[in-house]
């Protein structure tokens, strides 16, 4: 009988795992380490029944085979006279074997080692021929030489693909319509695949549905394949848990980890620094998809045909045949009865004007929603109006006009050389004078015939630089208008001077006839920005003066419009066709002739004084000129005298009205249309527009989500690693493969309450580093995978 020996101490492998795995099935597999004093054994143990836990695996070296105990710990012994190959399968007693235990978990005592038999044989060689290249652990179904990690190209492919195709996406739909400003044309200009927009819009809601789930499933191969990596392998087992649990993407993850640092409970430690990154970039994601579908909105508007192919377009508006085909006296007296009337200039159907490119004149393209601005300083051209945006070569009317209120008399240009004694006697019939370099300046005192407003006395000089010859009227017809005699008439670059000076003193009133008037219940304002060097003058002692100062031009040509952005260029001035017996004034020799109330102006200033020109003032802007009583009794009295603005505001309106009649004849629903030739117009459709939320946060979140999805798909998912995902089959199958000191006591509740879980590895790597063949399981140390290695 072979002597025994002290048993030997097992060297633990670096990797810190259990020599034996403990299973239930009623067998045990011995393997060796791989080097050449090792082999791997098999065995089965009948006396051990399928519930009893026996341990599956040890080490056995060259000169001894193992010698079991049962489980009365009786010691098995077999005949020393049997051949090598028996005595190895029924472990005989020739072999002494060393073996020990290395606990995973750092608390547990290490058992003691079992007793062995001492080694006495000759048959050395049987070993040294029977070197193992095999891990000691091996996976069922998985041959002895084992099968190399797989890829999961397609994985990665798709986690690549999706992410980015998503932001492009999206992307293209900011280029196409949300980058634009509200209100602009360009979302409506060009047509192409992205132009249907309800398609375009409803699919961001069912995007952001999906797209979330989409970057779960990108992120799952990555992570799978990080578990792997010592620089982002958890630390423990817990947190493995929690990474395959996919919590760094749901809400209910983050508000928990908030909750705990909050309450900065004992167990609870850090999710580590691989989940707080996917976490970081998750809550990006959630955050941004939702909100995708508020960034945009659906509007009515128009998609612009290519170029014209036939389509018939009418439009209303006068054109070069007609425009002045019209009896002057007649149409300033039409259009100064609108303005008095208080009626406001509207343009028709589309309502566009155009302006030039770079203008600070704001302009509404995308709706038929505009009127003429209150300065026009940067000209504006009125062509025909459609239903549609226009593209084309077109004829039209070309202004410019802008007024300011006047606080001395140095701002003056025309009224400034005014003669404060003329016409003082009353004995001279003459309603006005022509100064040195023929401007003109026109009067107005409050006539005495009609007298609508009776507490407010007004008087009016209206000064202009248009020269007496332009503005009187010639003796054999009433205007020349846009047509020339002898010379072009002035063009958009000759500006007229018009200039205001309203002189006013109101009263209170105490009575109407027989209704007696309490003063107290009206506050009766007298003028409060007037000119201080026009107050108490001789012609008008115990008055104050309110002044405006405007300029304005005007010409008749074509210009090549765009209805997309508004704007218009390659102006061509052009004269229209003279009319036997006169034509329309022009835009800025029509002014004076609406303000005085008079259809036309003779060159010796003599018109009749018999109009209501001051009330016209009042109802022009739709201020009331009248009050009432509690009672609603007419009391024909004006709670305050016109101030600057509101003359400034009644002058503008005369601009404006005037050249709307020009152009359209003051219609804002024309029954009358015509055919234009050679444009193209816009349809009407659905746009898209910009949301209650700013398209540009999103898309750099999105581009943010996407991009780290991307760099961890790249870098991790094309790698070799032991499984597509980091799921629960897989951490199971780690459970499965626990060492016999961690229990299902230690597991109660909790996972985040087990401390055992922290006391287990976390990092996925391989656990027979030495050996030819691998076997993936949880270690230490940072002992990852050889991706060119093969693995059973």
């Amino acid at each position: 009988m072979a002597e025994r020996r002290e048993p030997e101490e097992y060297s633990p492998s670096i990797y810190s795992q259990p020599s034996m795995n403990y299973s239930r099935a009623g067998t045990m597999r011995t393997t060796s380490s791989n080097s050449v004093n090792t082999i791997s054994t098999v065995s089965s143990i009948s006396a051990r029944s399928e519930d009893t836990i026996v341990p599956t695996q040890t080490n056995i070296t060259r000169h001894s085979v193992e010698d079991f105990n049962d489980e009365k710990g009786v010691k098995g012994r077999g005949d020393s006279g049997q051949t090598p190959n028996s005595a190895l399968l029924n472990f005989s007693r020739i072999a002494r074997v060393g073996t020990s235990y290395t606990p995973l978990l750092d608390e547990q005592p290490t058992p003691p080692p079992p007793r062995f038999s001492s080694a006495a044989t000759s048959h050395n060689s049987i070993y040294k021929n029977a070197e193992a290249s095999v891990s000691r652990r091996k996976t069922a179904n998985v041959p002895d030489f084992g099968f190399p990690l797989p890829r999961f190209i397609i994985r990665g492919i798709i986690s690549i693909i999706v992410p980015v195709a998503l932001v492009i996406y999206y992307f293209l739909t900011w280029w196409r319509w949300l980058r634009f400003p509200e209100g602009s044309s360009e979302v409506w200009q060009r047509t192409g695949i992205l132009d249907n927009v309800n398609i375009v819009n409803y699919s961001w809601f069912v995007i952001a549905t999906f797209a979330l789930n989409l970057g779960t499933y990108a992120v799952a191969g990555s992570v799978a394949g990080m578990v792997m990596r010592k620089r982002w392998a958890p630390k423990n087992f817990r947190r493995l848990l929690i990474l395959s649990g996919n919590t760094f993407q749901d809400p209910a993850g983050w508000f928990n980890a908030l909750i705990k640092i909050v309450q900065k409970r004992r167990l609870y430690r850090r999710n580590g620094a691989l989940w707080d990154i996917l976490a970081f970039f998750s809550i990006i994601g959630f955050a941004a998809w939702p909100l995708t579908g508020l960034t945009m909105q659906t509007e009515d508007g128009f998609t612009i045909s290519r170029r014209y192919k036939g389509e018939e377009v009418f439009v209303v508006g006068r054109n070069h045949s007609s425009i002045n085909g019209r009896d002057g006296a007649l149409t300033t007296s039409r259009i100064t009865t609108f303005w008095s009337s208080g009626f406001s200039p509207q343009l028709p159907l589309r309502k566009q004007f155009y302006i030039t490119p770079g203008s600070s004149i704001q302009l509404n393209v995308s709706s038929s929603d505009n009127t003429l601005p209150d300065d026009a300083s940067g000209s504006i051209f009125l062509g025909p109006q459609s239903t549609g945006p226009l593209i084309g070569s077109v004829f039209g009317l070309a202004i410019r006009y802008n007024c300011s209120v006047v606080n001395e008399t140095s701002q003056f240009t025309v009224l400034s050389r005014r003669n404060d004694t003329f016409n003082l006697d009353g004995r001279n019939p003459a309603t006005g004078y022509v100064l040195s370099d023929r401007s003109v300046i026109l009067l107005r005192n409050k006539s005495s015939g009609i007298n609508l407003i009776s507490n407010v006395n007004g008087s009016l000089e209206l000064g202009t630089s248009i020269d007496i010859n332009d503005l009187a009227d010639p003796t054999d017809s009433e205007n020349i208008g846009y047509a020339s005699i002898f010379n072009s008439y002035p063009g958009l670059n000759k500006t007229v001077v018009l200039e205001a000076a309203l002189w006013q003193s109101i009263s209170p009133i105490e009575s109407y006839g027989r209704i007696s008037v309490n003063p107290e219940n009206f506050n009766f304002r007298d003028a409060e920005n007037d000119i201080p060097e026009f107050r108490n003058t001789r012609r008008y002692p115990g008055q104050r003066a309110v002044g405006v100062r405007c300029e304005a031009s005007s010409a008749i040509g074509t210009a090549l419009i765009n209805g997309v952005d508004g704007t218009y260029t390659n102006f061509t001035q052009m004269d229209a066709t003279i009319r036997n017996g006169g034509g329309i004034k022009r835009f800025e020799t029509g002014i004076p002739h609406m303000i005085v109330q008079t259809p036309y102006i003779p060159s010796n200033l003599q018109f009749p004084n018999n109009v209501d020109w001051f009330s016209a003032l009042y109802s022009s802007i739709e201020m009331s000129s009248l009050t009432t009583n509690a009672f609603g009794d007419f009391l024909g009295a004006a709670p305050s005298v016109l101030q600057a603005e509101d003359l400034k505001k009644a002058i503008l309106r005369a601009y404006k009205t005037h050249a709307i009649h020009i152009m359209y004849d003051g219609l804002t629903d024309p029954t009358f249309t015509w055919k234009l030739e050679n444009v193209t117009v816009g349809t009407q459709t659905m746009i898209l527009t910009r949301g209650a939320v700013p398209p540009e946060i999103i898309l750099g979140m999105l581009m943010a989500w996407a991009l780290a999805i991307v760099i961890l798909s790249l870098t991790y998912q094309f790698r070799r690693r032991w499984t597509e995902t980091l799921d629960g089959y897989t951490i199971f199958r780690f459970g499965v493969d626990r060492p016999d000191d961690v229990v299902p006591e230690m597991l109660a509740g909790e996972f985040d309450n087990a401390a055992v879980l922290e006391k287990l590895p976390g990092m996925v790597g391989d656990l027979e580093p030495d050996s030819e063949v691998g076997y993936i399981g949880l270690v230490r140390s940072g002992l990852e995978a050889d991706w060119g290695k093969r693995y059973g």
